[in-house]
């Protein structure tokens, strides 16, 4: 079977995990807080890897190939990248709770 030309396939789509962690720290959002992650969540699956596009999510490298982007000032998801396009939510809460997270699982 003959290969499309370049630019001319179907883009893959990102898969979205949910990792160990990440149902016990949604547990204590409420339902405005969860819908409005699921709303960032489609925004950077649409943008991630486009740096000039995802600008206004605060989106940032940790360490390695686990992120953050922010939702409010206070909350913050963390996710781990796995090439080619496979993001795995591993957990959501403040900047100190990040930091713990970091601490222990990277």
């Amino acid at each position: 079977m003959k290969r499309p030309a370049a630019g001319m396939e179907q883009p893959r789509a990102f898969v979205v995990e949910l990792g160990p962690s990440w149902k016990r720290s949604v547990k204590h959002r409420s339902d405005i807080e969860l819908d409005e992650i699921n709303q960032r969540l489609v925004q950077l699956v649409g943008t991630f890897g486009k740096p000039h596009l995802h600008a206004g999510l605060g989106l940032r490298r940790l360490r390695g190939n686990v992120f953050e982007f922010r939702i409010s000032r206070g909350i913050r998801v963390v996710f781990l990248f796995f090439k080619p396009k496979r993001i795995q939510l591993m957990m959501t809460g403040n900047h100190d709770e990040v930091r713990v997270w970091l601490k222990e699982n990277a």
